[in-house]
């Protein structure tokens, strides 16, 4: 008998005569194919397999992501229902229950699909196709005779056949779960609990602020592995979490601050960490509990006029003390604009470009912080989120009245640095927690990745188009528009009224860049960020007649200026693709022998004109892959990044008009960007000048690509993402978490 029949035999008879724990067999083949598309909102039938308790609450034909007239039930799993009757109430049906009387289920016969038909043909792209969501035995059956090389995993290889044996098996025999709970804690948490827990007003207060601000962290102990989540929970240990909509909704019955374990498997895209130690619960009290406030401390109200707006309903904290408290950790606050309600995001991100930086008014020099002026603008600094997630039709048109608000506002703000004695100079941008240390976060990239973004500490790629600079109340509205008061279950005219909103946003963090420009090109360079006719329309920018405080030596004040930032904030350019004047491309080498060499021509790469036809077919087919090059015996990973050309991103409809390849940009980062890599790429050494030559002459031959580019159909392809998976964990083992897979590059080939 072939030996290479015999050990699969052998294994599947040793399966059987053994139980199958679910935590040691079933769990890492989970995580490993298929919690890499069924881990978030974005899950295809809303099917989460990164836990026992997603597997048991099983699917749904509702779409979180559908345009709706009015809000769905919220359905955040161990939150909205903790037991499998509250989710079938709920609409959810099961996966693992017998259909036919043979203990075939929807997830058995998915899998065993795969097995009958392992070939993927055609395209696939989960959240953009058009899936059944088959709920009993008869809706599954023709999905299948429709589309039969639609088995599991969706448009990938098929599982090797002793995981697939030993998944089936564990689901015909009961699929039976021995995760443990443990309730044991860190240490230092018992701290923390005291602290939001303080019956104190002043405790109070601030306890719901930072809750407010920290509900989406993944929260780091330095005496614990594990990560954990800060929950509102009727029980101390917080095991029943108070399953409001929004964070800042009232709760009626006492409740606790309570720090849970995370027990789902931790992906990348809403990976979130923030660390907490005892340090900073001694900043906490620094900026919350000893200095004075701006009023005797009284309990807020729950009012969505007032809650949904940080800017009002914390007025009596000083603002001081909450903007130092966002810049702490600005970096995880980005974050969450990004990461956070939004998983799945081509329309909510479409209102960015591909690829800007940002920077953040000092403290000591934001004069918005003094003299009363946030409250005396409420009214222009009012939130749209204050309408809920079931917004009223008429409601959205009030971005109109939000126009009306941003000149009022501009008008202010301008009129407040021009009476003051202190001029808009360098000293007043931020340079960061840790100045001329890697990790300063005084300036930061984001990365729009079409439908997902990064954000990274940093000034990564060449000098942007677009650059912000954000103040406090800026900041706050950010996140409370996009994180604390974004309602991803709500009604369309939520989610637009939001979308327009962040439009005011973005300009107003341009425009705090621009203010720091000589007045008589602040208008030419916004007009250059904003082109077409209907650009004009849809925008509002009032400039100030202040005067810039800085000397301009060139004519090209937009750059000179964003230099002037980074050297002020000792924020080191970045060394692959930031272009100096004289440099000069060099040729491809015959052979390449070391990482110096490899990048000198990955720079040449990043070069306008290098790769022009090559960029005309990444514009179309990815914004993000993961290259691996072997130079001996060590492997060099780099993230090719596509940034797309936006005429304007004034108008949330009919983005593929507004874009022009031609003027896309490629940036090439050593290590990992972004969490939905599109693409797998492996280059091996005596591959490299033939890998270069083919990016620089490509000629619209998709098959020349085929040995390097992975398809998602490569015989070799969960190999290859192991691979990758394996080495992000490893470079970052704390901020790590796995790779989603649901927006890998749509096609197949034989």
């Amino acid at each position: 008998m072939n030996f290479r029949l015999i050990v699969p035999l052998l294994f599947i008879q040793l399966l059987y005569a053994k139980d199958i724990s679910f935590v040691n067999d079933i769990k890492p083949i989970l995580d490993k194919r298929c919690v890499v598309c069924h881990s978030c909102y974005n899950s295809p039938c809303q099917v989460k397999l990164s836990s026992f308790e997603g597997i048991d609450r099983g699917g749904t034909k509702d779409e979180i992501y559908g345009n709706r007239i009015t809000a769905m039930d919220p359905t955040r799993l161990f939150i909205d229902a903790t037991t499998e009757y509250g989710w079938r109430q709920k609409g959810f049906y099961s996966i693992l229950d017998d259909l036919d009387g043979n203990n075939n289920s929807l997830m058995s016969i998915l899998l065993d699909q795969k097995q009958k038909y392992p070939q993927s043909k055609g395209e696939y792209a989960p959240e953009s196709d058009t899936l059944a969501c088959s709920k009993d035995l008869k809706e599954i059956n023709k999905y299948l005779d429709d589309k039969p090389y639609h088995g599991m995993p969706y448009g990938m290889p098929a599982l090797p056949k002793s995981e697939h044996e030993i998944l089936i098996k564990w689901i015909k025999d009961g699929a039976k779960d021995d995760t443990k709970v443990d309730f044991t804690k860190p240490k230092e948490i018992a701290l923390f609990e005291e602290f939001l827990n303080n019956s104190d007003i002043k405790h109070q207060v601030s306890a719901r602020y930072i809750y407010e601000h920290l509900f989406l962290a993944h929260i780091k102990f330095p005496s614990s592995e594990n990560f954990y989540e800060l929950v509102r929970s009727y029980d101390k240990q917080g095991k029943y979490a108070v399953p409001t909509r929004l964070p800042y909704d009232a709760i009626n019955d006492k409740f606790y601050y309570s720090f849970r374990k995370i027990t789902s498997t931790i992906v990348h895209k809403t990976h979130m960490v923030y660390h907490l130690d005892e340090k900073k619960l001694q900043r906490y009290k620094e900026l919350f509990i000893k200095p004075r406030w701006n009023e005797e401390p009284y309990l807020i109200s729950y009012d969505s006029k007032i809650a949904a707006n940080p800017l009002t309903a914390y007025e009596q904290i000083p603002a001081a003390a909450r903007y130092n408290f966002l810049l702490d950790d600005v970096h995880y606050y980005i974050m969450t604009f990004i990461r956070g309600p939004v998983c799945k995001g081509q329309i909510a991100l479409n209102v960015i470009n591909d690829h800007f930086w940002l920077a953040f008014k000092d403290p000591n020099y934001d004069l918005t912080l003094e003299n009363g002026f946030i409250k005396a603008n409420q009214k222009n600094l009012s939130l749209p989120n204050e309408y809920g997630a079931d917004t009223p039709l008429t409601k959205t048109f009030d971005y109109y009245k939000y126009d009306g608000d941003t000149i009022d506002y501009y008008k202010n703000k301008n009129s407040l640095y021009e009476n003051s004695s202190s001029k808009l100079d360098l000293k007043t941008i931020w340079r960061g927690n840790k100045p001329a240390h890697n990790d300063n976060d005084a300036i930061l990239t984001v990365y729009r990745h079409f439908d997902s973004a990064s954000v990274h500490k940093g000034a990564f790629g060449d000098t942007p188009r677009t650059m912000w600079v954000i103040d406090y109340p800026l900041l706050e509205r950010l996140y409370y528009s996009l994180v604390a008061g974004f309602d991803v279950f709500g009604n369309l005219q939520h989610k637009l009224l939001v979308r327009k909103y962040m439009d005011r946003l973005r300009i107003e963090g341009e425009s705090n860049f621009l203010e720091y420009l000589p007045n008589s090109s602040r208008k030419d360079v916004f007009n250059s960020w904003y082109k077409g006719t209907l650009a004009k329309y849809l925008v509002t920018y009032t400039p100030s007649k202040n005067p810039t405080a800085l000397d301009f030596q060139s004519d090209d004040h937009k750059y000179e200026m964003i230099d002037k930032i980074l050297n002020y904030t000792k924020t080191k350019k970045d060394r692959l693709n930031h272009i100096s004047n004289g440099h000069k491309q060099m040729r491809i080498l015959e052979n390449y022998n070391t990482k110096e060499e490899l990048e000198r021509s990955l720079k040449d790469l990043t070069l306008f004109e290098s790769i022009k036809n090559f960029k005309e077919f990444s514009s179309h087919s990815f914004n993000l892959a993961y290259i691996r090059f072997k130079i001996k015996d060590r492997y060099l990973v780099y993230t090719l990044v596509v940034n797309r050309w936006h005429d304007s991103v004034a108008f949330m409809f009919n983005e593929d008009e507004r874009l022009d390849s031609s003027k896309d940009t490629v940036n090439l980062i050593e290590g990992f960007i972004g969490s939905y890599p599109n693409y797998f790429v492996t280059v091996e050494q005596d591959d490299i000048p033939n890998f270069f030559k083919i990016l620089k002459d490509y000629k619209s031959d998709e098959s020349k690509l085929a040995k390097y580019f992975i398809l998602r159909s490569d015989k070799n392809f969960w190999q290859t993402y192991d691979w990758f998976q394996e080495r992000f964990n490893k470079e970052q083992p704390i901020d790590a978490g796995l790779f989603d897979l649901n927006r890998y590059y749509e096609k197949t080939f034989n």
